[in-house]
């Protein structure tokens, strides 16, 4: 086995071996800043080995544990919770603000059962508590195997919302509450005309609404794109490749296409400065003969917007010219020298139509401008 293949191996296995929690490959690649692919290709191994075993799925993402630990089946833990919902509802209350069991039901798709269910099993196991109406972490590391296992009086009400410091006793009535001005001056309510207050309890609401809606459309985001991107992993893996570039995915019967494209954000050097003197040179070499329109594309070309920046379409697109000039071509190689990729942007289009006899029609998501 080459050197490179048993040392990532060995991160990978020691990580798993002191990580006290379930991984998936994905995780395990954030952690240990390996490829994806690498890390796909290495579990597969372990779990025939025996080292891992798959306890769950999270869309097409499998989760494991170290073989011997975290038994979620119906002999360890009678009452079936499941880590996927368990994982899923405790990073929720992490990155947003919880104040009910609703809110939650709206943001993971569960039912709102199961949700007061999973809620009530880790407020029971001291993983999370309701501080001033709000639903929060505690400092107590989850051991995922034992949710479940205790049911407390006191977490049925905790999650009701029937304990003192709830969410559900401090509503607010328009004799007693206050607004804020811009400069943060405090006005009760009651002084204010109600026109006002009507206007911003319904602009704060449909606020609220708005971003838990931005928030559950980039989740589904993030899973659509996983799971992308697990397909084209595992088709590019079975040939030993890992995938690389666009895609174009169509459904058998060519009625609905998916989309998946990279598009590479560039700046230049200052390589670019030397090859627009050089192109100068050329202009004052060619001032007799030259075509004066071709004249005017290539001194636009480097003119600069309000903010001094030169537009980039318009530099790559002066390459396409087939000038036999050796001053003209060295600049050419210097442009090609002074790109930069800064980032590249992943796009994500879904399509459908009628028949295949009728064009694509683009469903509208603007997910590239959600991250």
């Amino acid at each position: 086995m080459p050197a490179k293949v048993q040392e990532i191996r060995k991160i990978i296995t020691n990580f798993i071996k002191y990580t006290n929690r379930p991984l998936t490959s994905r995780m395990i690649a954030n952690e240990t800043g390996i490829d994806v692919n690498d890390v796909r290709k290495k579990v597969s191994h372990l779990l025939k080995e025996g080292f891992i075993k798959a306890v769950a799925c999270e869309g097409r993402e499998k989760i494991y544990v170290k073989n011997g630990n975290y038994e979620l089946n119906k002999k360890s833990n009678p009452v079936g919770y499941k880590y996927d919902i368990i994982e899923k509802i405790y990073n929720i209350i992490g990155k947003t603000e919880i104040t009910s069991s609703r809110q939650l039901e709206t943001l993971t798709d569960i039912s709102h059962k199961a949700v007061v269910k999973y809620l009530i099993a880790m407020v029971s196991m001291n993983y999370i508590k309701r501080e001033n109406g709000y639903f929060k972490h505690t400092d107590k590391e989850i051991c995922y195997d034992l949710v479940g296992k205790n049911i407390t009086e006191g977490a049925r009400k905790m999650v009701s919302g029937k304990v003192r410091g709830s969410s559900t006793k401090r509503k607010s009535t328009s004799s007693n509450s206050v607004l804020y001005d811009a400069q943060g001056r405090e006005y009760p309510t009651k002084i204010l005309d109600k026109q006002i207050v009507k206007r911003d309890k319904m602009v704060t609401k449909l606020l609220k609404k708005a971003k838990d809606l931005n928030e559950r459309i980039a989740k589904e985001k993030a899973k659509m794109v996983a799971e992308i991107e697990d397909y084209l992993a595992d088709t590019a893996e079975q040939y030993g490749e890992n995938w690389k570039g666009n895609a174009e995915l169509l459904s058998f019967n060519g009625s609905a296409k998916i989309e998946v494209k990279y598009k590479e954000r560039i700046q230049f050097t200052e390589k670019l400065q030397i090859a627009k003197q050089k192109i100068d040179d050329c202009l004052i070499r060619w001032s007799e003969d030259s075509n004066i329109n071709l004249q005017a594309v290539i001194r636009e070309a480097f003119q600069v917007d309000k903010k001094g920046e030169v537009a980039k379409g318009r530099i790559l697109s002066l390459r396409k010219y087939n000038i036999k000039d050796k001053e003209w071509k060295l600049a050419m190689d210097l442009i090609n020298e002074a790109i930069e990729v800064t980032s590249t942007k992943q796009y994500i289009a879904f399509y459908e139509r009628e028949d295949q006899n009728k064009s694509f029609n683009l469903i509208t998501l603007n997910f590239s401008s959600i991250e």
